[in-house]
């Protein structure tokens, strides 16, 4: 059988990564061979992604991956939901993507507060500050010219665009917008936000090939020979749930920045317990629906180190967590969801003062603040979990952590102590090697069924 090289690009809200896995038949292997750091930035009163940055450590990624590992086969790119890029009628980046963070969406979300239901009912996603329909409201709002536009490119594709000039809509990314169902973009939805329907390329089926590497492309990653970028999942989640290990209603939660808690069924639901439950319905890259909720993850500790950074104290995550284990057991917890959350800056001092204010608790150390938030996370987990059986009327007996997330073993400890089942912890590269596995479903190595037997050497 042949070897493959693939290369899994795996762009995350705090952090980038490029990984090639190689198959020959008998094992997959993992390599990495970059990481970088990636965010929001402030530009002209905005929250936006630095595109054109992010474009270039893909390109470094390849070159890398090139070098340490040799010929590469294909690539692949997982990225975050929800935000999107726009490509002008020349074909250039007309302005760094917005950030789902950004002011301007949860000011939409309040203005559309009378379309909740509405908005739910299309396709069933849940109705948060960050979803795409608030931030085509936005634009609304802003007068935006579209007829500049000649594409809207979620940021998978965006970043496939750049890499090879062919644009397209994959489905598990689109899913995540609010306005795609049944493989298409609701008429009606855009028609209200004003966005023209032929902005929208065409859809692709996941596991097709995008294109080539560009000349551009290749010129910046220092080789000189063709290579496919596939149309792997868009969606992290959705590249993570293909490694859950057991195949029918798995019971998963991704954990990152953000944290995805839920299962996999085979049609949306849609049902009032979904929508007041706040549970959302996403494609999965084997056709199945991710319904699942939207918990704040790893957000609020890494927005807590980032100040405690600047106050002086530098601190990795293994000793943070360390600091957690040790610090006195205070009972403080927080709503992790809660809107003072979510967007950057002094986030120690907005759970400090969330605790005081709701329960005249006074925490002082890092160690308290951090065994807060874990404490709970865990709690959230556990209010989805019960949620979650109420409304599919399944039991569930193991939950499968996946992610970076999965290697905090005091956070594991604490969600099977709510839960009240056992914990499967990784694999903790999940995204990139649903990213991998898509990418070699592609290339004709193996179906998903027996790709995911190779899934525990991970």
């Amino acid at each position: 059988m042949k070897t493959y090289n693939v290369l899994a690009v795996d762009l995350g809200a705090s952090s980038g990564r490029g990984i090639v896995y190689t198959f020959d038949g008998n094992s997959l292997r993992e390599k990495t061979v970059h990481r970088f750091a990636n965010g929001a930035e402030e530009e002209r009163g905005h929250l936006v992604w630095n595109a054109p940055k992010i474009y270039e450590e893909i390109c470094r990624a390849i070159r890398l991956a090139d070098e340490a590992c040799g010929k590469l086969d294909g690539i692949g790119i997982d990225t975050w939901g929800v935000d999107f890029g726009l490509i002008g009628k020349g074909g250039q980046l007309l302005e760094n993507p917005r950030h789902y963070r950004d002011a301007a969406n949860t000011k939409m979300r309040r203005k559309y507060a009378d379309k909740d239901r509405q908005l739910f009912d299309i396709a069933g996603i849940s109705v948060n500050d960050f979803n795409t329909t608030y931030q085509l409201f936005a634009r609304k709002e802003e007068h935006f010219d579209w007829t500049k536009v000649q594409y809207l490119l979620f940021m998978p594709q965006l970043f496939g665009y750049l890499l090879t000039g062919v644009a397209a809509t994959e489905p598990t990314i689109a899913s995540t917008g609010g306005f795609f169902a049944n493989g298409t973009f609701d008429k009606n939805f855009l028609l209200e936000a004003g966005v023209p329907a032929e902005i929208f390329p065409p859809v692709r089926k996941t596991f097709e090939m995008l294109g080539i590497l560009n000349e551009a492309s290749r010129a910046l990653a220092g080789i000189s020979y063709d290579v496919p970028v596939v149309l792997t999942p868009g969606h992290d989640t959705a590249c993570a749930v293909l490694c859950c290990r057991q195949a029918e209603h798995p019971l998963y939660l991704s954990s990152g920045t953000w944290s995805l808690f839920g299962t996999t069924e085979d049609q949306p639901v849609m049902t009032d317990s979904a929508f007041f439950g706040k549970y959302t319905n996403e494609m999965s890259g084997d056709g199945k629906v991710r319904f699942l909720r939207n918990i704040m993850g790893m957000w609020i500790i890494q927005e807590c180190r980032r100040q405690w950074e600047e106050e002086g104290q530098t601190l990795d995550y293994p000793e943070i967590v360390r600091l957690a284990e040790e610090a006195r057991d205070t009972g403080a917890y927080i709503d992790v969801n809660a809107e003072c959350f979510f967007s950057p800056g002094k986030m120690a001092d907005k759970v400090r003062e969330s605790v005081l204010q709701n329960q005249g608790i006074r925490l002082k150390t890092v160690g308290e603040i951090a065994q807060c938030v874990y404490t709970s996370m865990a709690r959230a987990y556990r209010g989805a979990f019960e949620e979650l059986k109420k409304i599919t009327g399944r039991e569930y007996t193991q939950l499968q952590i996946l992610g970076g997330g999965s290697k905090n073993g005091y956070l594991n400890r604490k969600i099977e102590r709510e839960l009240g089942i056992p914990v499967l912890a990784g694999p903790a590269e999940a995204s990139s090697l649903g990213n991998a596995l898509g990418q070699l479903v592609s290339f004709g190595a193996g179906g998903l069924c027996t790709l995911r037997k190779f899934i525990s050497e991970f």
